[in-house]
This record gives C-alpha cells, sequence and structure tokens, in this order.
C-alpha cells in the first residue's frame, strides 16, 4: 500500500492549526485523523485500523525546529515518500527496523536499491529540493522512531555554528545545496538515551517545547560529532549490505576461536577491505576487531568455567590462548577473579557475587 507524499508544508501547516479546533481527516485518502495539541505548535495523527496501530505527534519547537515522534505498527507492507525541501532530517530509531531510499533510486522493494533503517542508529540526509525519499515498512512490526527536522538556512540560529564549523557534508549541502545523500551513524549511549527521553517525554506547554528542542540539539550535536569523528566520506558510509558483512565477520571470528584468522584474512572472507571492516566493527560493536575478538573469547571462556568442569588447559586452547598462564590473566582482568575461582562460586551458586568493576577486557555488546 502506497500513502500520499507527505512535505514539511504539509505538517507544518497542520501544527499551526488553533489548539481548540476539531479533528480533522489526513488529507491522504482513508489514512487517519489529526487533531491539534492543546499545547498548540503542533498535531497528532492517529492512523486508521486499516492501516496500522498507532500513530505520530509533530512537534513545531520553532520556526527552524521541528520534531515528530513516531510509535507505529504497520497493518501490512506500506510504502510512504517523505518531502522535506531544504531541511536536514535526522531519524534516531529507537525499536524496530524498515528500508529507505531516494525516490530517485525507485521503490524501495526487494530487488530495488535501498538502505535499512534500524534501532540504535540514526538516518540523516538533506535532499535537493523536490526530491523525495520512500520508506518501507513490513506488517506487524513495532516501529518507534523521532525525526528531527532542521532548516538548511536558519543552521546557525538552531545551533549557534556557522556552517564552516561543521563537517563538509553538513557544510555542503547548507552552504551549496550540495546532496548529502543517505547516511547513517550509530546512537551512542548519550543520543540513544535522549531519543528514548524525547519519546517519552512528561512535560506540557512551552516546558515540553523547551525540552524537546534540547533532546533534538543533543542528538543531532551527536551525529555532527559522529561524523567528525569518522569522517563523511562515501568510503566510510556503511550500506545494508556492509552491515551484512561485519556481521558475517563476527560470525566467523566466533566459529574460529581456537585457530584465529589476522583481521587482513577476515576482510579478505567477508569481501571487505580492512579498513571498513575496522570501521564497522566500531559502529556496530564499540570496539576493534582484536577487541571484539577478546570479547568473545572471553565471553565464551565464562561460560565454559563456570558451566562446565572440563580441565582449564582444554578452555584456554578452545578460546584461542596457548597457555594456561595467559589465559589466567585475561580472565581475572576481565571478570576480576581466576577461573578456578569462578568455578568454585558457581559450584556453591554464588557467582552472581563476582565483582562487577572489573570487566575492562570485555566490553558491552
Amino acid at each position: 500500500m502506497l500513502l500520499d507524499d507527505r512535505t514539511m508544508e504539509d505538517m507544518l501547516d497542520c501544527a499551526g492549526q488553533p489548539s481548540e479546533a476539531a479533528r480533522w481527516r489526513s488529507a491522504a485518502v482513508h489514512e487517519g485523523w489529526r487533531e491539534p495539541l492543546v499545547s498548540g505548535h503542533g498535531f497528532r495523527h492517529r492512523y486508521d485500523e486499516s492501516v496500522g496501530d498507532g500513530g505520530w505527534v509533530f512537534h513545531q519547537l520553532n520556526d527552524a525546529l521541528s520534531m515528530a515522534v513516531v510509535d507505529f505498527r504497520a497493518a501490512h507492507h506500506l510504502s510512504r515518500l517523505h518531502r522535506h525541501d531544504d531541511h536536514l532530517v535526522f531519524c534516531a530509531w529507537i525499536e524496530g527496523r524498515g528500508t529507505i531510499c531516494t525516490d530517485s533510486e525507485g521503490p524501495a522493494e526487494a530487488d530495488m536499491p535501498h538502505e535499512e533503517l534500524a534501532h540504535g542508529f540514526c538516518t540523516f540526509y538533506g535532499l535537493p529540493s523536490g526530491e523525495s525519499v520512500r520508506t518501507v515498512y513490513e506488517p506487524n512490526r513495532p516501529l518507534r522512531w523521532v525525526s528531527i527536522f532542521v532548516r538548511r538556512d536558519r543552521i546557525k540560529d538552531v545551533l549557534g555554528l556557522d556552517a564552516d564549523a561543521l563537517p563538509p557534508i553538513f557544510r555542503d549541502y547548507i552552504l551549496h545545496r550540495t546532496p548529502t545523500g543517505l547516511r547513517h551513524v550509530p546512537l551512542g549511549n548519550v543520543s540513544s538515551v535522549a531519543a528514548t527521553q524525547a519519546f517519552e517525554c512528561r512535560y506540557e506547554g512551552e516546558l515540553r517545547r523547551l525540552y524537546l528542542s534540547a533532546k533534538a540539539i543533543e542528538i543531532v550535536c551527536a551525529v555532527i560529532q559522529a561524523c567528525t569523528d569518522h569522517g563523511d566520506n562515501e568510503g566510510q558510509a556503511l550500506r545494508r549490505t556492509d552491515i551484512e558483512k561485519i556481521k558475517l565477520a563476527r560470525q566467523v571470528i566466533e566459529e574460529n576461536l581456537d585457530e584465529p584468522l589476522s583481521v587482513s584474512e577476515l576482510a579478505a572472507v567477508v569481501g571487505m577491505t580492512i579498513k571498513k571492516l575496522q570501521y564497522g566493527f566500531q559502529v556496530l560493536y564499540r570496539g576493534s576487531v582484536g577487541q571484539v575478538y577478546k570479547q568473545v573469547r572471553l565471553t565464551r571462556a565464562m561460560v565454559l568455567v563456570s558451566k562446565s568442569d572440563r580441565p582449564m588447559i582444554d578452555i584456554a586452547i578452545e578460546c584461542g590462548y596457548e597457555c594456561p598462564g595467559s589465559f589466567t590473566r585475561a580472565f581475572k582482568l576481565a571478570f576480576g577473579s581466576c577461573p578456578t575461582s569462578v568455578r568454585t562460586m558457581a559450584m556453591r551458586g554464588v557467582l552472581a557475587e563476582l565483582p562487577r568493576g572489573h570487566d575492562r577486557a570485555v566490553m558491552v555488546n
């Protein structure tokens, strides 16, 4: 099912409805209903049951910054066009996934080139005037995300920064309307919390506008910083196929702990450059290939130590350690106790009492 094109102008016009106005039917045929927010400067959109369960809320935070908060489950395969002329758009996904492509690439179907919208990532773009993006949502999947819209010509008013102070990908779009294409950066812990807090905001009126503005700027700053840290050239952008290869590389690591591959061998197996593979591991797993390898083998070691009676030397070899001494040192650095102590505690049922502050070697996945 293809819903009508949604434009920035349409959303801003709806946001300007007086708060006492009655709810009105959406312009898209049989799509749903909209009603103004009691606090003003926005509206709530609820879909008809034939389209899906839930909807979204649009907040016009000021004349240069807006936000949409989406909580939706499609009833069936759903395709939607969006056009946001002269705006930078940031979509921070909290739950679920979908696909997205520029309309010039054609429909985002299985046989067409497209990118994946996924939880834990922020997808951002700035497109040529008149060009749309097409998103596709699969049926019965909970979808929750926050979209932020920043006017291209008012970026300084929103962020307090000149365009020249921003990474080239943003500067060129702001100054010269050079399209950014569809880009994806991971949501770090801080920006992920900010997106969730925006979604769960309990304030009302002007306090709500102030709070949501702060969260929107926090997310935008996190994306700008990510582009500054990792570069914004095309070679660094992760496509869906890249993400699949990176996940395959981790699977290869897990299946070859006793005979680990070098980074160059791993890159060759999955068909990536070493640089792209290392960058992908930083994005998906927040560590280098070597750090993730250490995490995987120590996690495996903990399971074998605590839930089996196998000799420690056998566990060390299976987890990629050439001698018991190096295994013991790495294990104690990661978990705060040596393997024999962990096994003893596991047998006594007190493993939960292990210290939690000594896991420097084992990263959070």
